[in-house]
């Protein structure tokens, strides 16, 4: 075996391993390897043999048959998560549960990481909209309503690196266009919301708002989504707008508490 195959197979080991520590909805949940090969697709042997090499560098822990995240992830997750205000979530929560007893309808917090989305909070009932998202996870950005307010708020440089990268197609509605999405940009700029309609899940629409700070930026941003067969984005926008405004000036008055 060549170098290069050497690390051609390691790096089929790491993107497995990933893919198995993705199977965590979050972090105080324990699996065991059929579950964590039903929702990763893995096959159970592979799954078993990747927990096992997990489990030695403390990633993960066996627990009576099944596995948890391990202290590392903490660690990871920590640093990972560095750049969020630790008040953000403290702070908007209130308001996200107050969209949600409105609407009843999916209502996520979000902030931009790159040419992500990070979902900060997620709060839903038995109508949530089919969205694959969760507390921790990531979003494209372009696609989704969350990221296409904060990159209209977003200095021109990160604008550009979206603009400049390739673009995935997720459903037919999916601007991967960058003049196209530069335009789409602009008119979320202007009106302060940001639309999806189809373009990350053919089924789902969502509306958001952001949350700006006393300069104007913004910092993160509110989301309510809903099946594209009922919900109509339009007749909530009123209420997402002054539950923004809200939290807004609350997060502006605690970070100068905090300053």
């Amino acid at each position: 075996m060549t170098l290069s195959d050497t690390a051609v197979q390691a790096t089929g080991v790491v993107a497995k391993a990933f893919t198995i520590l993705e199977g965590w909805d979050h972090r105080g949940e324990t699996l065991g390897v059929s579950e964590l090969s039903r929702r990763t697709g893995l096959p159970k042997s592979t799954s078993h043999r990747l927990l096992g090499i997990l489990e030695a560098a403390g990633v993960v822990e066996r627990l009576a048959g099944t596995y948890r995240l391990g202290n590392r992830i903490r660690g990871i997750s920590g640093v990972l998560s560095a750049g969020i205000p630790t008040y953000l979530r403290e702070v908007s929560l209130p308001f996200l549960q107050d969209l949600y007893e409105l609407t009843h309808e999916t209502i996520h917090l979000g902030v931009l990481d790159g040419v992500d989305i990070h979902c900060v909070e997620k709060i839903y009932g038995h109508r949530r909209a089919p969205v694959c998202s969760r507390v921790g996870g990531l979003l494209p950005a372009h696609s989704t309503a969350l990221g296409k307010v904060l990159l209209a708020y977003s200095p021109m440089a990160t604008q550009r690196a979206i603009l400049t990268s390739e673009l995935a197609m997720f459903t037919t509605a999916t601007i991967v266009q960058p003049l196209r999405l530069a335009a789409e940009l602009t008119t979320v700029r202007r009106h302060g919301l940001a639309y999806d309609r189809g373009e990350t899940h053919p089924e789902v629409k969502c509306v958001a708002a952001p949350l700006v700070n006393a300069k104007g930026r913004a910092i993160a941003a509110i989301s309510i989504s809903g099946p594209a067969g009922r919900f109509q984005p339009e007749a909530v926008v009123e209420r997402l707008r002054r539950a923004a405004r809200a939290a807004s000036v609350v997060l502006a008055s605690k970070r100068a508490s905090v300053a």
